[in-house]
Order: structure tokens, then sequence, then C-alpha cells
């Protein structure tokens, strides 16, 4: 049996598994972490300094396959990697010929005897040709400006541009005035509501970027639940949807002026329900109305269920004051209440006009325990009951949804049913909400056992607010635990309140949650470039698939999911954080561990390259959403490969404190207390910084211009989020009751 804390003659080149990275150069076997290396897995064979790996340890992965020629990790630390060529080397920009060697500078079609060959010796039709291309090539290159003449066609010229103040690519629209504005935008004249080539954005005052600084540590201690955007996909689904259909609810002159706003900023419960009065008497001039409030049930709900039914009396005293009073002799205005979660609740099933009913009947919605909410299905289901038909005798009357919820439902792939049966009854459908998270699915609650003194996160489902996955899906450690708002609606959610007619009513999400430390309402008039695409999913997976940029930034983050697929079916770019305070079991699972971070270090490497070759189709797509998406992951790409690097030395630095005895926690276990090291994020760096120097400037460069190219946006807080946290690796310890598991099952799903 080898012994793990003996001296080694490693260098530190074998601490952190670099000697296996094809093209590493050999390193001095001298340094303050060498005589650790053996704890962190073999050498190559061919060294002959290498220590033969412990009987008792797992075996360790196969070494990446040699490429002679590509640059190792070290190497990239050392000096510039091929990816990065200087500017001189850059390729020219699309259409635009080679220089030759000592050609004078600027395009140049023809010059010298070239020329006057081709003038005297050409036949005619290939003159005519030539004069053709001239003249039409000339006036498609008038209409762009001189600034889009002169850029490069690098990602690393534009970087240098950007930070110069000269324009990028694709100019950032001017900002139209910072005032408040009453109603969407084009909607007040708009005769179809919800059209679904609009943008469905609106009113919302303008603000700034939330300031991201450094977060505490969060005590979680346990996985996130896996990412699922849609977790169940119906067969209407990936069919293409019917268009949106006007209304009919008056007109220029009716109701809905405001439709189809899925930006709508309030700053609490009392402003969407004034607005909605407004709008609920709007229709109500053209059509007598039911109203169907459809509360979620889940247990995070009770609040705003409560805060509804005190303010109902506002309301119900507003609308008797403004309508008619034929029309309350007539019954123009009733309404129904309707819970959901699991399976549907008919609270209030006969529509009444009696205020202290609905108040009666909010009280008594039950609490769905499931944690389950089953939102396009209570829609459709709700729509089906109440929504009168061109048959019906009644057909005057017409229902209007006010859906309330925090979460963005998990039946999602439904989407489409439930947008077909509001569009095709005209049913405006108003959301009470909260901000998607921006690119994922899962925030957290935090709740405290009164039993143990332990604390959890329950999660709930809010976004992302997109059809699908597009960026990363972890945060260069374990998985995204930053719940970083979107400053949009969840996909679903805002497809069908855009498309119906509706309005999607931001709220702030509740004190308690940790979300709300870091969520604004970001200004509109910034983030209107950056909107989502809310076309059905299978209009949306087209546009995607049909781009290589967006097609290789879904796959990449999908590699980095926590669900299995078939890109991440026997690979996990999530580490090992928790480990034993024994002595004993610790150096071997830290043994384990070192082959899989050097695998990672590899995989991050593979992706920085490809990332680098897409730079030519990241300078010509359109969209701005979809470059800061680019943006984004090439810096936080950098930033992991400096993780991992920072991993293994923290790995190693905790092995050597085991060799000196050195290594204890704060508190020793007892029979009521756990106690476990854990490995967080960190801003302290325990790598020698001479190897890693380059890689941490380059890192925050990247991120840094994410910031610049993208100010106020989720992606330059999530870039400043990533330096804020630091590249590198700590341990903490993590304490808690021996029966956290079990009572893990007594927490409340939400």
């Amino acid at each position: 049996m080898v012994d793990l804390l003996a001296p080694s003659s490693k260098s530190e080149d074998a601490v952190y598994g670099l000697a296996e990275i094809p093209g590493l150069p050999a390193q001095p076997a001298a340094g303050p972490l060498a005589a650790l290396a053996l704890n962190l897995g073999p050498r190559p064979a061919a060294t002959p300094a290498a220590a033969p790996t412990p009987a008792a340890a797992p075996t360790p992965a196969a070494a990446p396959e040699a490429k002679p020629k590509g640059p190792g990790f070290l190497a990239r630390f050392k000096g510039k990697s091929k990816a990065a060529a200087p500017a001189s080397e850059t390729p020219p920009a699309e259409g635009v010929p080679p220089a030759k060697p000592k050609a004078p500078a600027g395009p140049m079609l023809l010059r010298g005897k070239k020329a006057r060959n081709l003038k005297f010796e050409a036949p005619a039709w290939a003159v005519s040709a030539l004069v053709h291309v001239v003249v039409l090539g000339g006036l498609g290159w008038m209409t762009f400006s001189e600034e889009l003449k002169s850029l490069p066609g690098t990602l690393t010229a534009m970087v240098e541009k950007s930070s110069a103040g000269e324009a990028e690519l694709t100019p950032i629209m001017a900002d139209p005035s910072g005032e408040r504005s009453t109603e969407a935008v084009g909607s007040i004249v708009a005769t179809t509501p919800g059209g679904s080539s609009g943008l469905g954005t609106g009113s919302g005052p303008p603000s700034a970027t939330p300031t991201v600084g450094v977060r505490a540590a969060v005590g979680e201690r346990t996985s996130l639940p896996s990412i699922k955007v849609a977790p169940s996909l119906s067969g209407m689904a990936m069919m293409p949807s019917a268009p949106s259909r006007d209304l009919g609810l008056g007109g220029a002159g009716g109701g809905g002026k405001i439709s189809g706003d899925v930006t709508y900023e309030a700053k609490d419960l009392g402003a969407a329900l004034n607005q909605l009065t407004a709008e609920i008497l709007r229709h109500l001039a053209a059509h007598r109305l039911t109203v169907a409030w459809v509360f979620d049930e889940s247990e995070s709900m009770k609040d705003d269920q409560q805060a509804i039914k005190e303010k109902f009396d506002r309301v119900s005293s507003e609308l008797r004051v403004n309508v008619g009073d034929d029309k309350k002799a007539a019954g123009a205005l009733n309404h129904v209440i309707v819970g959901f979660g699991d399976t549907m609740n008919w609270e209030l099933d006969k529509p009444t006009s009696d205020p202290d009913q609905i108040r009666k009947h909010i009280d008594r919605l039950r609490v769905d325990e499931t944690g389950i909410e089953n939102t396009m299905q209570a829609l459709t289901n709700v729509i089906n009951r109440y929504a009168k038909s061109s048959k019906d005798k009644e057909k005057d009357r017409r229902l209007l949804i006010v859906l309330v919820t925090d979460e963005s439902g998990d039946d999602g792939g439904f989407v489409e049913e439930a947008r077909q049966a509001a569009v095709s009854r005209g049913v405006p459908i108003y959301i009470i909400g909260r901000q998607s998270l921006f690119g994922y699915s899962r925030a957290h609650l935090k709740y405290v056992d009164k039993v143990t003194g332990d604390t959890y996160w329950p999660s709930i489902r809010r976004g992302p607010e997109t059809a699908d996955t597009e960026i990363l899906q972890y945060d260069g450690l374990h998985e995204r635990w930053d719940e970083q708002p979107s400053g949009f609606a969840p996909y679903e959610l805002a497809r069908i309140a855009k498309d119906s007619g509706g309005i999607y009513f931001l709220l702030p999400s509740e004190e308690t949650m940790r979300v709300h430390q870091r969520e604004k309402a970001y200004s509109i008039t910034t983030l209107k470039e950056y909107i989502p695409d809310y076309k059905s999913r299978a209009e949306y997976l087209a546009l995607r698939d049909g781009s290589e940029l967006r097609r290789s930034l879904y796959e990449i983050s999908l590699m980095t999911s926590p669900d299995a697929n078939p890109l991440n079916k026997d690979f996990s770019f999530i580490y090992r954080r928790h480990f034993p305070i024994n002595p004993d079991t610790l150096v071997p699972a830290m043994l384990e561990e070192g082959p899989k971070a050097r695998a990672r270090l590899s995989r991050l490497l593979d992706i920085e390259k490809r990332l680098r070759s897409l730079e030519k189709a990241r300078a010509k797509e359109p969209e701005k959403r979809w470059q800061a998406h680019y943006d984004l992951m090439l810096g936080q790409v950098v930033a992991y490969q400096v993780k991992a690097y920072e991993y293994l030395a923290c790995l190693d630095e905790m092995v050597a404190l085991v060799r000196k005895g050195e290594l204890r926690p704060k508190q020793m276990p007892t029979a009521e207390r756990v106690v476990e090291w854990v490995i967080d994020h960190s801003r302290d760096r325990k790598a020698p910084k001479g190897e890693t120097e380059k890689k941490y400037a380059e890192a925050e460069a990247l991120l840094k211009k994410v910031i610049e190219k993208h100010p106020k946006t989720p992606w330059a807080d999530l870039a400043q989020d990533e330096m804020n946290r630091g590249f590198g690796c700590q341990r903490n310890e993590w304490r808690h009751n021996p029966r956290y598991d079990e009572r893990a099952k007594l927490v409340p799903k939400y």
C-alpha cells in the first residue's frame, strides 16, 4: 500500500494533471505543491518520476488523445493560443478580397495591367456582366454606414474597437424618451390586439441595472432540481400555430388598448389591480363580461390571495361607480373563482356579482400540497367551461381571465392548446406574475426547520424567458444558483398573454426570496433589443437550428445541463463539493476527483476552440440577444478553465494540511451534529500565480467586454457576478443535523 501522504518528487505540473493535456511542455519538478502530486492523479507513462497509483484508488479516467500541434492548458497561461490570433493575422471580412503583399491600402477591384487586359481581351458578355456586378455591388455598399465599412471581421478586433468607443456591427438603436409610457408600443391604434408580429412590450418606467456586489455564501448544501424547460410537449407544441386574430373587443374604441403588453412593470399588487380595473371597464363598454379569477393554489400564493381579497373592495367599488345602472340590472358583469394545482378546484362555479361572495370564496381556496402547477391545462379548462361560442344565445357575453401566480407552471408543453383556445374564443388573459429567471427555471424560497434549525431552499419554477435553453446551465462549479432576473415574463405566460391581447403584470418577488435582493425592473428602452422570441416552439426551433451560431450555443449549453441528455449522457460538468472530514476517506475521495477535473478542463478547452471558430458567425448574427449569449458564454468558458485549475489546487491544499495534521474543522462532529467539508466559490487564489496570471486576465477582459457591450442587461449583471464571486475555490464547513435528509421530506412544496 502506497503512503498517500509521503513526499513526492513530482512537479507542480502533475498536481493539476497538466502533463496529460495535449501539447504541454515539460516543467521543472519544484514548487510548494510538488510533494502532494500523487494524490491528484498519475503522470503520463513516459515520465520517469511518476509514482505508482495506489492500489485502493479508483482507476483514473483515460488521458485525452494527444494532439501534437495543439497548445496545452499551461501553454495558454504562458502565452497566446492559436485561437486568439493577433489582429494582424485576422482574416478579411467576408466579401472583401484579401490584400496582396505590399499593395496600397483600401479596396481595389482592378489594378494596372490586369485591368487593361480585361478591357481589351475579354468578350462582350463578360464586360457586360462585370459592369452589372460593379454597379449593383456599389449600390449595395452605399447602403452601409461608414462605421460598418471599417469594421474587421473577427471578434478580437471588434472587442478592441468597442472599447475605443466605435460602433459595433449591429448598432444599438437610439433609446426613446425615458418618460413612462401609458400604453404599449404602437398598440393604441391597433385593431388587432396582440398580433403575433408585435414584440409585446410596453409600459414600465426605466431603471438602472442593479449593482451586483459580492453575494454572501449560500448555505443550501443540496443539489438544485434538474432543469427542464418543457417537461412534456403536447402534439400541438411542435406544430406551427394559427395566427392571432382580432378579438372583437370594441375595435380601436373598445377594450384592450394596451393589449399584448408583456412587460408592464407594477410596483405592487395595488398598481396591477388599478390597471386591471381599467381594462375590465374597457371590455365592459363593448360586451357583457364574466371575469374568471384563476388562482395558483400553491403554498407560496397564500399572501397574494389574501392581498387580492383585501383590495377587492376597491376594485368592486370602482366597477360599481363606473358601470351604468342599466348594465347592473342586466347583470353585465359577474365573476367566478377558480383554483388549480395538480387538479382543478371550481371554488365559485356559478357567476356572481356579489363582492361578499367573491371575498368569501377567495378565503376558501385550498393549499395544493403536490407542488405541481398545471397552469396551461387550467387555462384551457376555464376557457372551455365559461367562454361562449358563436352558437350560444348569450354570444354578446365574453370571458376575461385574470391568472394570479408566482410560477411559470409545470406543463409549459401545453401552451399551444391554451393559446389556441384563448385566441379562437376571443378570451384575453391578464396575468399577475413575476419576472422569469434569466436562462433557467428555478428560484428558491428559504425554509428553516423549526425542529432542527437546518435551512432548506425548496424550489419554484419561474422560467426561463425563452422557448428553450440558450445559455450555460452551471456556474463553473455547480448548478446555477445566481437567480438572476431576466427582465421578462416566463416564455409560456408571455406568449399566451401577448397573443390573447392581455397584459402580463411584472410584480416584484417576495421579500423573503434571495432573488428579491437583486431584482430590479430593467428599462424596456434598453431591453427592447434583447426581447425573447415568442413564436411557437416549432417556429423557434426551426430558426435556431437554421443558424450555425445559435445551434452551437444551444448544444454547448445543453452539455452543461444537469439533466441527462444525448450530449451529456456519461459526463458531468458539475464538481463534487462535499467531502468527509475523516482523513482516511478524504484523500481517496479527492484522488477520485482529480481525473474528472482534468477531463472537464479538457472539455472546456475544446469548447473555447469551438466558440473561437464561430467569431465570423457572431459578427453576422442579426439579433443582439444571441450576440450577448456568445459574448457571455466565451467569457464564462475561459473563466471556468481557471476554476478547474483552482479546484485542483484547493484539493491539493487540503491534502497538504492533512499531511501536517492541520486540517481540522472548527467544530467537531457530535451525536447531534454532522460536519462536512464543502468547496465553494472564492476570490482567493490558491494555484501558482505565475502560471495562472494570463488566463485570469483573459477571463476578466472578456467578462468586462460583456458589461461594456451590453450595459444594464442581465448579461452584464451575470458577467459582473462571475467576477464578484471569483474564479477560485475555498473550503468551508457545513454543519447540519443527522436527520437532515429525513426532515427534507417534510419541507413544503411550493
